[in-house]
């Protein structure tokens, strides 16, 4: 959703100059409402991602590691995917089980986020999936999780402060999840 303060700002011209099933990057040119001319460099999703915080019935949280290769670092996160097209809360749950072997049948959406919004147009969606239960011991081979743990929020808190859990979807989904737990 956009305000209306977009109207202020001019497209000059748009190219598409790279796309994947996954991501689109285009150049803009346009016209601030200060009237600079500037170049916009893109990067769209193609479709939604989802992320999803599962909690077990000790009110634990699901993190998983895995290697980031965009950032050269192994990283700890949650379950999260491209939604290829389909319904986001389908998504969530398609994911929660490719990455974890777990599912649920009580789940809250926990809202929009937008990634990088400087230079991305990168839109999720997060959602709480409590009462998690494992229903499958097969895993996504494609996905490179080297380990997964529950943890208690105090727990995550520490691994947020030592820089631990360090993407951006993930603390504002913990925390989401957080307002909608107390």
């Amino acid at each position: 959703m956009r305000d209306d303060h977009t109207n202020d700002w001019q497209t000059l011209s748009s190219e598409d100059v790279y796309e994947t099933p996954w991501i689109k990057v285009r150049r803009d040119e346009v016209v601030t409402p200060s009237k600079k001319h500037l170049t916009y460099s893109v990067v769209a999703l193609q479709h939604p991602f989802v992320i999803v915080v599962a909690v077990n019935d000790n009110d634990e949280i699901l993190i998983q590691r895995n290697f980031r290769y965009p950032i050269g670092k192994y990283s700890w996160d949650l379950p999260a995917g491209h939604s290829d097209g389909e319904d986001l809360l389908f998504a969530a749950k398609r994911e929660l089980l490719e990455e974890t072997g777990l599912a649920s049948d009580d789940w809250t959406d926990l809202g929009e986020l937008h990634e990088v919004t400087g230079i991305g147009d990168i839109p999720g969606k997060a959602f709480l999936a409590r009462n998690v239960r494992l229903v499958s011991d097969e895993r996504d081979e494609a996905e490179d999780i080297i380990e997964q743990k529950f943890l208690s929020q105090s727990a995550l808190e520490d691994f947020i402060r030592q820089g631990k859990i360090d993407e951006g979807a993930v603390i504002a989904a913990l925390y989401l999840a957080r307002l909608h737990m107390s």
